[in-house]
This record gives structure tokens, C-alpha cells and sequence, in this order.
């Protein structure tokens, strides 16, 4: 079993390898990042490398693969077309290209109903990441299962303390997808996704 079969729904497993084979690069599983779900770079020996985070669900693992073969692909393309100015990373030429190459996965073969719906919309205009979309960003973690004891930080009341990555903050306002907390034991401010699990505590 390939890294294909084994990470994503497996009828997106054939055109997941076919994509790799068209646009060649390095393709690899990665730890989990708390910063990112995946990555793309064009690494100095002109080759290309594509991570993904191991403990993605099938449907976000897939959606965060293709999210970043449409990166090498418009590399390629700038390459190919010999521009000195780079596209912006998630501009228009990736936002058409990323669109296009999802259009053969947003069925009910591939994504469950749940997750279809809020996918769709989100890739009328797709943003650099799938949390700037709560409902698209809801279905992927339903389809995960909730850690017991973990609810997602927009719902924990402004004021209230709570536990994130082995630290305690406190709820402040949000800022677009973001919410302002404070550290408790150093003060400092930090912008933490509004879709992030988090430990209420007492």
C-alpha cells in the first residue's frame, strides 16, 4: 500500500498519484505542525516537495494535497513562462488552478454530503487556508471525532480561562478567524484560530 492508498478516501487515491506523476515532486507525509497543515517548496537543486501532516482526516489530507500541487503547479507554469515576477502565493493564478483540479473531486464519490456542501462554496473563492471557512472547517473536524473534554475556542465565553498547547490563556475579542488571548503566566498577547480545540478550566 502506497502513501496514496493509505491517506486518502480511496476513490481519490488514482487521481491523487496520477496528479504526482503529471507534476513531479517529492511527496511527503509529515509530523504534525501546529502552524500548517501542509507545505510546498521549490527546493535549490530545482526540484519540487510537497508535505502533508500525518494526522489529517482522508478529506482534509486530500484537500490540503491538492491545495499544494496547485502550488507547484503555477511554480511550474512561472517557470515554463520564464516571468521574473512571482505570482502572489494565493492569488488569482493558484486560486484558478486549485479550482481546476478539484472540480473532479467535488462529488459524493469522493466527500460525504457534509462536507461537499461547505467545500463547494469554499472553493468558489478558495483563501490560503480551509479555516478561513468555519463551516467547511466544522465538517472536516466532524469527520475527525472531538478529542473528549476539548471544545473549539469560539465557544469558550470572552473572559473565560482556558488551556491550549500546555498553556492557559484568557478568551479576548475576535479578529476575523483569529482570537486575541492572552497568556496567563507571560502577558503576551497571541492570535489563535477560532477553530482550534482547546480545555476550558474552572
Amino acid at each position: 500500500m502506497d502513501v496514496f492508498d493509505q491517506f486518502l478516501p480511496a476513490s481519490a487515491a488514482a487521481y491523487s498519484r496520477q496528479l504526482w506523476q503529471q507534476h513531479p515532486f517529492q511527496f511527503r507525509v509529515s509530523k504534525p505542525r501546529r502552524t500548517r497543515l501542509g507545505d510546498f517548496k521549490a527546493l535549490p537543486d530545482g526540484s519540487l516537495q510537497i508535505t502533508v501532516n500525518a494526522d489529517l482526516n482522508p478529506y482534509a489530507f486530500l484537500l490540503t494535497y491538492i491545495h499544494e500541487v496547485a502550488h507547484a503547479v503555477v511554480h511550474r507554469q512561472t517557470q515554463a513562462a520564464k516571468r521574473r515576477l512571482r505570482p502572489k502565493p494565493h492569488g488569482p493564478q493558484w486560486q484558478l488552478t486549485f479550482q481546476q483540479l478539484m472540480q473532479p473531486l467535488l462529488t459524493e464519490a469522493i466527500y460525504p454530503p457534509a462536507i461537499l456542501e461547505p467545500l463547494r462554496d469554499y472553493m468558489r473563492q478558495p483563501a490560503a487556508t480551509s479555516c478561513a471557512h468555519p463551516s467547511l472547517m466544522n465538517a472536516l473536524r466532524e469527520a475527525d471525532g472531538k478529542p473528549i473534554g476539548h471544545i473549539p475556542l469560539q465557544d469558550v465565553p470572552e473572559g473565560q480561562a482556558f488551556q491550549f498547547a500546555k498553556k492557559t490563556f484568557v478568551r479576548g475579542t475576535f479578529r476575523r478567524t483569529r482570537i486575541v488571548c492572552k497568556e496567563i503566566e507571560s502577558g503576551r498577547s497571541y492570535t489563535i484560530l477560532a477553530h482550534a480545540l482547546v480545555i476550558m478550566t474552572n
